[in-house]
């Protein structure tokens, strides 16, 4: 009785996980916030992409500290590159641009494409960070991040800097 409860649990946290996915995709802020939180709340140990999701619906909610926190969280759990996330580099230069040049960074992301694609999500982490940095005018460390590799080709990068550059 207690295995299927718990199997039941666990397939709704999973539902419940993409119903988040879905409502951050939809700009459902509201919706998304309430499901994070509780999901967070329900673990020790929450995984890169529920902290990753629960940063982007604090960032809506203009709570930008505790999307920092979130990032730098998350940012930890990225996986190392992996045979995977090698494949990185195999993809068509076009998307790359894709990437950097839209807000790619503020869609919710998967626990698969959390675990499989850590260039990536490195990149949205730290462009996320930066559009955080940026609303609590902490100018230096938005020069910092903007020093990583690939974040100089990123627009909300290249706007933060030159923000940053006439304020610091």
């Amino acid at each position: 009785m207690l295995i299927d409860q718990k199997i039941n649990s666990q397939t709704n946290d999973s539902e419940l996980f993409m119903e988040g996915v879905m409502c951050i995709n939809s700009a459902q802020w509201l919706l998304a916030y309430g499901i994070f939180k509780q999901l967070i709340s329900a673990v020790k140990n929450p995984s890169g992409a529920m902290l990753y999701n629960m940063a982007l619906c604090h960032f809506f909610a203009e709570e930008y500290v505790k999307t920092i926190v979130m990032l730098n969280e998350a940012l930890q759990k990225t996986a190392k590159p992996s045979s995977l996330a090698n494949q990185a580099s195999n993809f068509p230069e076009q998307l790359w641009v894709v990437e950097h040049q839209t807000n790619a960074h503020l869609f919710a992301l998967t626990e698969t494409i959390f675990s499989i694609n850590p260039a990536i999500v490195k990149l949205r982490i730290r462009r996320l960070l930066i559009d955080a940095n940026v609303k609590i005018e902490n100018w230096q460390e938005v020069i910092r991040l903007a020093s990583l590799p690939e974040m100089e080709k990123c627009t909300n990068v290249i706007e933060a800097v030159a923000i940053a550059k006439k304020q610091y």
